[in-house]
């Protein structure tokens, strides 16, 4: 459904608005690569990508939530771009003739038209898409377009819905053929290891040392290696990278739109299973500082990956509808998103950690990221992340509700909203859905209608068993994907409550994490927050542990939960998290810092426990931390491991 149908309301809303009052509000006056210099804006400053990230999200976000400073500052953006068009199609900075900003660019156009109607982008599209079918036989995809050229089809696709332009379908054709074949990867992923395994550190520096990619197949003599041998080694960095990886999870949805193949379900499904075996983290995503690297806990999870993904799993939903992709959506969405921004926006970092327990300048065991990339900043480490993270919550918020047919309205994810839809004509249908999950259990929808319809209610895999009360009649449902509703005209009230139980869940042979729901819980830290530069509220800060963090759990627990009656409105405020779980644990001597971080979880056994005191710790939700343990050492009350 097009942008502006579905209106976040509860926190989903003071989440958006704080996003607003933040750095997505204010980042143009602050910092100068989206600032009145801009090349996407006329001037003579950044003129690649980092435009086309910030409208990206901040055409979105100034939409939903109707704020008219946001939408004026997007329709600066847009009418500069629409108004840049050459007479043969092309747009955006002469400076830079790259196809892959553009691609982003145009899909903070297929937003502002959602949104506006605005009559001027389907000619400018078409224009574009004319341009680009004659021009790519000259001018092939390469480099970062070569590695997302997905990314093109989905404007295209979006255009060809409005318009049925045969030539679109043919275009979206021939960039797949110039593109990364990511399906054929994930059907048979090759990097099981760390990506040093793949491509070595030396590669790196080579990169860096002879002005990039294109000056080393010019002349790969300069470092010894053949033309042919570089390919590869560009193959292997573009399919390591964790931001393409994070994009390319839509590409088998997008193989399936022009083909409708059925085995392109299963082709995401295999690499969604591979990279959470290989590179998988306890907050949903994988590692990726930049590359993959691997399971452990000292590894990093890029900001840019994260949002990425989401947009991912919101596709592969959307095109195959397996509530598996949105249980993963919810996973990242209320973990790994909140916990790497700093609440009220003001600050965000490039690496997040499961284990995170201090946030400093320092070396670490990053594969080629920079020493501050887990600081709260305004730019740590590279600014890609300070442009892109603003999708997340508005596409997020967009897509809680989708439509399967004219009269079947289908709930992806669980958060307060409201579901405004009309039909051609006088009809129309009001859904309000009010619930504070992932921190409540239930969900309660009231639905006014001017037609029959159906409602398709995903049941997340959490859940035990699910209750839906439909206008008093209560129905059961066990290992069910949706609960499908048959409601009449006029108004109608459906109440679901979940039955969510503490998990520990095993993620090495020798640790293991506890989830609740969607909700990660991670032990609180407290934590204090040192400004290192820069002016508020967007400054840079490192964090500092105040209290002890080298715990075991004890298995099997007691595991009390506590709720916080009152409702919050920002409830990834760390200070007085909503819910929080008390647990048996004890201290683990000689688990330390080891560069900068916590060492990897040590194995523990009944001799650990002789001379170490049990005590009661709180685990709070992974979103509302900056520093954690999460992935935690276990021991069974037996003193043995699980497989004893």
């Amino acid at each position: 459904m097009d942008l502006g149908y579905v209106k976040p309301t509860g926190w989903l809303k003071k989440q958006l608005e704080l996003q607003a009052e933040g750095l997505t509000g204010h980042l143009d006056e602050i910092w100068p690569d989206v600032g009145p210099n801009s090349a996407w804006l006329g001037g003579n400053g950044e003129d690649w990508e980092r435009g086309p990230y910030y409208c990206d999200g901040l055409v979105p976000l100034a939409y939903i939530l109707s704020e008219k400073g946001l939408i004026s500052k997007a329709e600066k953006w847009m009418n500069s771009v629409l108004s840049s068009q050459t007479v043969e199609g092309f747009f955006g900075p002469k400076s830079n003739v790259d196809w892959w900003p553009r691609m982003v660019m145009l899909k903070a156009l297929t937003s502002y038209y959602e949104a506006t109607k605005d009559s001027r982008v389907l000619s400018f599209m078409i224009r574009y898409f004319e341009y680009q079918s004659k021009e790519l036989k000259y001018r092939p995809l390469e480099h970062w377009a070569w590695a997302r050229g997905f990314e093109n089809l989905i404007p295209i696709f979006w255009l060809y819905e409005r318009t049925n332009k045969p030539f679109l379908l043919k275009l979206a054709k021939e960039i797949l053929k110039q593109t990364i074949d990511w399906s054929s990867l994930f059907q048979n992923f090759p990097y099981v290891e760390p990506t040093e395994r793949y491509l070595p550190k030396e590669f790196m520096k080579m990169l860096g040392t002879y002005n990039g990619w294109k000056e080393l197949l010019r002349d790969p003599a300069k470092v010894g290696l053949t033309k042919e041998e570089i390919e590869k080694l560009f193959f292997i960095y573009h399919t390591t990278h964790v931001v393409n990886v994070a994009m390319a999870f839509k590409e088998p949805a997008l193989r399936y739109a022009l083909s409708h193949d059925e085995r392109f379900h299963s082709v995401a499904l295999k690499g969604l299973e591979s990279l959470t075996k290989h590179h998988g983290q306890p907050n949903g995503m994988f590692s990726g500082d930049e590359h993959l690297n691997g399971r452990k806990t000292t590894q990093g999870t890029e900001l840019c990956a994260v949002v990425e993904f989401m947009y991912s799993l919101e596709n592969l939903f959307k095109v195959f509808g397996d509530p598996l992709f949105a249980d993963r959506l919810e996973v990242v969405a209320y973990n790994a998103l909140p916990a790497t921004i700093r609440p009220g926006f003001y600050a965000h970092q490039y690496d997040q950690q499961v284990n995170q327990v201090l946030c400093n300048v320092q070396e670490r065991n990053w594969y080629n990221n920079k020493e501050d990339s887990n600081i709260f900043g305004l730019e740590p480490n590279f600014g890609c992340c300070t442009a892109n993270m603003h999708q997340g919550w508005p596409k997020f918020a967009k897509s809680l509700w989708m439509k399967s047919s004219e009269d079947c309205f289908v709930k992806m994810a669980y958060a307060p909203c409201v579901l405004e839809y009309k039909w051609n004509g006088s009809e129309s249908v009001q859904i309000v859905e009010e619930t504070n999950y992932p921190f409540d259990d239930a969900v309660e929808f009231f639905v006014t209608t001017d037609r029959e319809i159906r409602l398709m209610l995903r049941i997340p895999s959490w859940s035990r068993s699910t209750t839906v009360v439909f206008n008093d009649e209560r129905r059961e449902y066990d290992n069910t994907q949706f609960a499908v509703l048959h409601l009449p005209k006029g108004k109608s009230r459906v109440k679901v409550m979940f039955h969510f139980e503490i998990q520990t869940i095993p993620w090495s042979d020798h640790t293991a994490f506890v989830q609740r729901g969607p909700l990660v819980f991670s032990l609180k830290i407290e934590e204090e927050w040192r400004k290192i530069k820069g002016n508020e509220p967007f400054a840079d800060y490192e964090v500092y542990p105040k209290s002890d963090w080298n715990y075991a759990l004890i298995l099997p627990n007691e595991f009390n939960l506590e709720r916080n009656v009152a409702k919050h409105s920002t409830p990834f405020e760390g200070k007085e998290p909503l819910m929080k779980i008390k647990v048996k644990a004890f201290r683990v001597e000689g688990w330390t810092l080891l560069n900068g971080s916590a060492a990897e979880p040590p194995r523990v056994d009944k001799n650990t426990l002789k001379n170490a005191k049990i005590e009661e710790i709180d685990l709070v939700p992974y979103g509302c931390t900056a520093l954690r343990i999460t992935e935690f050492p276990i021991l069974f009350s037996n003193g043995g491991s699980k497989d004893e």
